[in-house]
């Protein structure tokens, strides 16, 4: 499968984008969750916890720049676990989600991971939609904890997804 055409440029996340990323995933969590996350954890989502959570990012996943070279999305790995992946608003239905898929698919592919998976909030819609549409298979709920970014933990039901990658 060839990367679908987009007017986007990819890159490792860099220590300089940390701010803007931390702005665009505030506004990406806020748009996906607002609707049914518990008010503790809308209250602890700011936009300096994800500041802090995007530090250990720097110098690895990938991060889309739009022609302003303003970042549109990122997606980030650990290990075999696609554990971030958001759009700013303004990306939405552009494409880009998808092409920033497919280079994070790869480049994880390029790391030797075979099997990924990543997790999608209960109630998340929007974000269940476009994993089952790029080829992630819903592996049913789990009960799991989401940080309250104090200290704590939250109580959370996620959707498991899997997907198996092509060797490169």
């Amino acid at each position: 499968m060839t990367a679908p055409l987009t007017p986007y440029t990819f890159r490792a996340i860099e220590a300089r984008d940390l701010p803007a990323l931390a702005l665009l995933w505030h506004e990406a969590w806020r748009a996906g969750h607002l609707a049914f996350a518990a008010s503790e954890l809308v209250d602890a989502r700011t936009p300096e916890l994800f500041l802090n959570r995007l530090k250990p990012f720097a110098g690895h996943g990938l991060v889309a720049l739009g022609h302003d070279g303003e970042p549109d999305g990122f997606a980030y790995w650990d290990g075999a676990e696609l554990d971030q992946f958001h759009l700013g608003q303004r990306a939405r239905g552009t494409g880009l989600a998808g092409a920033l898929m497919h280079r994070a698919e790869e480049a994880m592919a390029g790391e030797g991971i075979t099997s990924a998976h990543l997790f999608c909030a209960e109630g998340n819609a929007r974000a269940h939609r476009f994993y089952e549409k790029a080829g992630w298979r819903d592996q049913g709920v789990e009960a799991t904890k989401v940080s309250d970014g104090l200290g704590g933990w939250l109580p959370a039901a996620c959707h498991r997804f899997t997907k198996e990658l092509a060797r490169r």
